[in-house]
């Protein structure tokens, strides 16, 4: 009775959970009535539509293979904007006029401005020395200009505009000791925890071929914590630029010997996406210029769409009715678990965010099957126990207990096969992919427990099969 227990309330708060994501308060929506559900699950350009935005591949005159910089380039963008979490978003090249374009359209994209960011910019990234610093634009001051010119630096602003500083590509004027371009491994937006630091912050790792240059950048650099902040050590900061801006600079105290360091500055939480996805993808091999931003109409037909729903809808009439005429009250169960899987699977759908694409909602049909797998085999299993003679209650317990190995390794497998295709794939070959996974964990989720709560809460309704004069049983 205590496991029972056990199971309704963990079944109770799972189901609070996916209906709270599925019908929290949206801005900008009008749905009512039954469409309310899917108020908060963004639609793919196959159902809704969404942004469409095209450049133009500047490729350098002389290059010796031209289209494998645009492969380059769509590689880049590719993995940009699936870093960003823009997985379902199109990619394609184009060739016209003798120019070579990128075409790229975003699903329930309402303002193109951060995807703009996102893909123009080139990401070239230096670890400099700053000599100065000035609030007055340099441009505007012939001093500062001439500061420029005899320290062989320039002036690069913040992020904010606010502040300029002076910074020279060549550690302490040391031939070679500079770092433009590094690799790096690994990127991530992490929330910031020192007092006095809000926000976000980036933590990154170099390759090992730039920790060891790195680490010498940073002995050259470091000075001690007590002259933080004299006119000496302001010479000796470090600045990280991307993009000639300035996205860090303060000073070294302790020599980074592993090539972790991080980029701080109160990043929004956007922000930090934006610049982990544009370290972690890499700088792009041309110049892109945008040619035109606008909107792209729904791929599929609303008939398609429609016909395809009312598909669904009319298979899973079909297999309810066949549950019940076969099994009985275990097919009432059975679909009872479809039900609450179904609601789980698009509760996680909108609490992530993810894309639902026409190939998605046949994830979600797909997992109909698994679901409804599951309960076969525990009803076929429970019937056998019933047979050898066991009671109901020990005949429940002992077919759950020998299913779960059966189920566990059954949706491991087809969940590897969903990763592969996540891994893999790009596009609506990821939305599918993610419901699958998500739809086959749900399963086995009301196959263990939810089915188990409602099969023993209904155990009284089990008949036990009868036994025939030669001996066998029948149901």
């Amino acid at each position: 009775m205590r496991a029972n227990r056990v199971r309704l309330i963990v079944v109770i708060a799972v189901i609070f959970a996916a209906f709270l994501a599925l019908l929290w308060p949206s801005k900008g929506q009008s749905y009512k009535g039954l469409a309310m559900i899917f108020q908060r699950i963004p639609l793919g350009l196959d159902i809704k539509g969404g942004a469409r935005l095209e450049y133009r591949v500047d490729v350098e005159q002389g290059v010796e293979n031209p289209s494998e910089v645009v492969d380059n380039v769509w590689t880049v963008l590719r993995n940009r904007l699936d870093a960003a979490g823009y997985t379902e978003a199109t990619v394609r090249k184009t060739f016209r006029e003798n120019n070579s374009f990128i075409v790229i359209e975003i699903p329930a994209a309402t303002d193109t401005t951060r995807a703009e960011k996102l893909l123009g910019s080139t990401g070239v990234m230096y670890f400099g020395q700053v000599l100065e610093e000035s609030q007055i634009d340099p441009q505007t001051d012939p001093r500062l200009k001439d500061l420029a010119r005899i320290k062989k630096a320039e002036w690069l602003p913040t992020r904010d505009g606010k502040i300029w500083y002076l910074v020279r590509e060549e550690i302490m004027l040391i031939k070679d000791m500079k770092l433009v371009s590094p690799q790096i491994v690994s990127a991530s937006p992490v929330p910031e925890t020192r007092a006095g630091r809000f926000g976000y912050k980036v933590t990154f790792e170099l390759a090992s071929k730039d920790a060891e240059l790195f680490k010498k950048i940073t002995q050259q650099l470091v000075v001690p914590e007590s002259s933080v902040g004299s006119a000496a050590a302001k010479e000796k900061r470090l600045a990280i630029v991307l993009d000639n801006v300035v996205q860090f600079a303060g000073y070294v105290v302790s020599v980074i010997p592993d090539g972790k360091a991080e980029i701080t500055g109160n990043f929004s939480i956007e922000e930090a996406k934006q610049l982990a996805a544009i370290l972690r993808s890499g700088a792009l091999p041309a110049r892109l210029e945008k040619v035109s931003a606008g909107w792209v109409a729904p791929l599929l037909g609303s008939d398609i769409v429609r016909t395809s729903l009312w598909a669904g809808i009319v298979g899973l009439i079909i297999v309810f009715i066949y549950m019940v005429i076969v099994y009985g009250i275990q097919g009432v169960i059975a679909d009872i678990a479809l039900i609450y899987n179904t609601i789980l699977l698009l509760g996680v759908l909108a609490a992530t965010g993810s894309i639902l694409t026409l190939l998605g909602i046949a994830g979600i049909i797909f997992t109909i099957g698994t679901t409804v797998d599951g309960n076969i085999i525990i009803a076929e299993r429970i019937k056998e126990e019933l047979r050898a003679g066991k009671s109901i209650k020990a005949a429940i317990s002992s077919g759950f207990g020998r299913c779960f190995i059966t189920l566990f390794d059954a949706n491991l497998t087809t969940i590897i096969a969903g990763l592969v295709l996540y891994y893999f794939g790009t596009g609506t070959v990821k939305g599918f992919a993610i419901t699958l996974i998500i739809g086959v964990l749900g399963s086995f989720f009301v196959n263990i427990v939810l089915s188990r709560l409602l099969t023993e809460a209904f155990s009284s309704l089990i008949r036990k099969p009868t036994v025939t004069e030669e001996g066998g049983a029948q149901s």
